[in-house]
């Protein structure tokens, strides 16, 4: 019985304010915790730089599709002008461009919270990866992966033996049109 006294005792000093028990608890605590928070920020500029790797990769696909579309390689880097091009070369009427940057700038501005915004805006841009995907000769399949994912469709159009076709046959409504 007081073996199980001084049990009891000897746990309730040691997490007595001020003692030397709880103040070696507390370093081992804020030494983890910093050791913790060094961990984090290295996985951050891990996650930093594989992101503007990817970046920089999409930004030399869509130059190098542009190159092959007949436009200056350059005009792949202007934003808002290169959504302009990108129309042209889908093959799509002029005012699918305002409409495309008109809902980028609503779902951006309110954080990305409306779905229909956010569905009308896919729809949008599969009619842009529906044209882009008939001018260089590609299917209907190819444009849904070009618009899903295009980590994967950007490389195939840019570096892939695609050739565009200015006179292939795309409605200027795209996926939109009435017969």
């Amino acid at each position: 019985m007081l073996d199980l006294f001084l049990k009891t005792t000897t746990k309730a000093s040691y997490y007595t304010y001020g003692s030397t028990a709880s103040t070696a608890a507390t370093e081992d605590f804020f030494e983890n915790f910093a050791t913790l928070g060094a961990g984090l920020i290295a996985l951050f500029v891990v996650l930093a730089i594989i992101c503007l790797a990817i970046i920089i990769f999409i930004i030399v696909c869509n130059c190098k599709i542009f190159a092959k579309a007949g436009q200056q390689w350059w005009k792949a880097l202007i934003p808002l002008y290169n959504s302009w091009v990108e129309t042209k070369i889908a093959g799509l009427a002029w005012w699918w461009y305002p409409i495309f940057v008109g809902l980028t700038a609503l779902i951006a501005g309110r954080g990305g919270d409306n779905f229909v915004l956010c569905i009308a805006l896919t729809l949008v841009s599969f009619n842009y990866c529906y044209g882009m995907a008939k001018k260089f000769g590609k299917s209907n399949g190819f444009a849904v992966l070009l618009a899903f994912i295009p980590i994967v469709g950007l490389p195939m159009l840019a570096f892939g033996s695609a050739k565009y076709d200015k006179d292939a046959k795309v409605d200027e409504n795209g996926i939109f049109s009435i017969k």
